[in-house]
């Protein structure tokens, strides 16, 4: 493979970031500027050739610069399209000397089990191109990190470290069959690949000039292995197969026409297994979200689901997730909202990590059950979190509430974070009532909220009430 690994060489970058993410314990301000470094490479698009690294390569960037494989210069490049969702990122260069005879790589199908790639990319230890080869071990549907979405992943016995990140894995054609994005930290030289399929997909998504991400049945469903449980549902011993609908994600795909206790039989053709598996490739299986990752976003999809004795059929249009706890996001400032120095946030993912690494065992229980076990519903699209009182006068005897759930608001049940502001700010009476998800009761002064506001907003250094994205 030599000749080949000479040709990819070339089109291997590095990529250098500057980053500034944003503070949720202090949701005003950012964290300040730190380095990173991670790899990318040549790609061909319909709007022409670009680069393409990881989404976390380039999180909350500032400034963005990339060197080619054995020259000195640094250029100044352009985050053109992100994916957080699929950890992918497309990057242009605006002096087009930088692409003057850099040849794309093109990119080929998903590998067989015990084929051997290469890993080409700029990992930690050196500041020169690093070559690694390896051996696919397992391809199914795996977490990942940057979103917690499940999609396509290729396994390989091969380290990926840092700096590797957005490097080519290539056959040995020289063709791009995945996208270096992260490594498993308990196990030893063991990798994880973005599948080629996920990378058309993005590529895909972006030719429109917006990225849509990756759609969602809006289900949570049970494996129905047991055969006792077959039959209480009123199963046929000769209807194999299925999953058990135990919730609908209001407003997702499937809300209207799914129900909790239907039985999800046939997805786009396909017959979902009781440990809720489709037929892959020759020998394998997956997951059956497979096949709605697949599909773009706005895609019809049929499903044939069991219910009342009888099946049925129909039709979906895909819908991107609607989660109560949102996925992870980047490259925006958080939302929050100050009254009367009452710091109150929307429940999410960036939240929990004020915790630290490990925040899924230190945060508070009665959150964490929400994020693990609850969906979005009607009456709640939002879980709304008082997440700690700044000291004053007129909040006094509260001090040492935080990280409470808020329920109600002047007696009525809230929303989400809108409507908290709106009953608070359409209010005129004399006390403003808070009811907290653990019994408690916050009254407040709402005369003296008012004439306190501006105080308390300069003695904290907190340029405004809200967040650019509620003002």
């Amino acid at each position: 493979m030599s000749d080949v690994h000479d040709r990819i060489r070339g089109s291997v970058i590095k990529v250098f970031t500057q980053s500034d993410a944003p503070d949720y314990d202090q949701p005003w301000q950012t964290q300040g500027v730190v380095s990173s470094v991670g790899s990318g490479l040549s790609i061909a698009t319909k709007n022409g050739q670009r680069i393409l690294t990881n989404s976390h390569v380039v999180e909350n960037q500032v400034f963005v610069e990339v060197r080619r494989y054995g020259q000195a210069r640094k250029f100044l490049a352009k985050v053109e399209g992100v994916g957080h969702v699929c950890d992918l990122a497309l990057l242009t260069v605006e002096d087009e000397s930088f692409f003057k005879g850099l040849k794309p790589i093109p990119v080929g199908e998903l590998p067989r089990l015990g084929q051997q790639v290469t890993i080409l990319g700029y990992p930690i230890g050196g500041d020169r191109l690093s070559l690694t080869q390896g051996i696919v071990s397992r391809i199914e549907m795996s977490q990942y990190a940057q979103s917690q979405r499940r999609l396509l992943s290729v396994q390989i016995d091969a380290a990926i470290n840092a700096g590797n990140s957005g490097g080519p894995a290539i056959n040995k054609r020289g063709r791009l069959i995945g996208v270096a994005f992260e490594a498993l930290e308990e196990g030893e030289n063991i990798g994880y690949l973005i599948g080629s399929p996920v990378i058309r997909h993005f590529l895909h998504d972006l030719e429109s000039g917006t990225f849509d991400g990756f759609p969602d049945l809006g289900v949570v469903t049970q494996n129905l292995v047991s055969a006792t449980h077959r039959r209480f549902l009123g199963l046929s011993s000769r209807l194999h197969g299925g999953v058990l609908v135990a919730n609908v994600v209001h407003g997702g795909s499937t809300a209207g026409s799914l129900q909790r206790g239907d039985v999800l039989y046939r997805i786009a053709g396909s017959r979902v297994a009781s440990d809720g598996s489709i037929p892959f490739r020759k020998g394998e299986r997956i997951h059956f979200s497979h096949l709605v990752a697949q599909r773009h976003v706005g895609e019809a999809i049929e499903v044939e689901y069991w219910r009342d004795g009888a099946m049925h059929h129909c039709n979906l249009t895909l819908k991107p997730p609607q989660y109560l706890v949102p996925e992870d996001s980047y490259d925006v400032k958080p939302t929050y909202f100050l009254y009367a120095g009452l710091l109150i946030v929307p429940l999410s993912r960036e939240y929990f990590k004020t915790w630290g690494s490990e925040w899924w065992t230190k945060a508070p229980a009665c959150l964490t059950a929400l994020y693990e076990g609850e969906v979005r519903t009607a009456a709640r699209s939002q879980v709304v979190v008082l997440q700690k009182v700044m000291a004053d006068r007129v909040n006094q005897g509260y001090h040492d509430h935080e990280s409470l759930v808020i329920s109600r608001v002047q007696g009525r049940k809230i929303r989400n974070l809108k409507d908290l502001i709106r009953i608070v700010e359409s209010e005129n009476g004399e006390f403003m009532r808070f009811d907290l998800g653990d019994g408690s009761t916050i009254v407040l002064d709402r005369a003296q909220a008012k004439k306190r506001s501006d105080g308390i907003l300069r003695r904290f250094g907190i340029p405004s009430d809200r967040s650019e994205d509620l003002r």
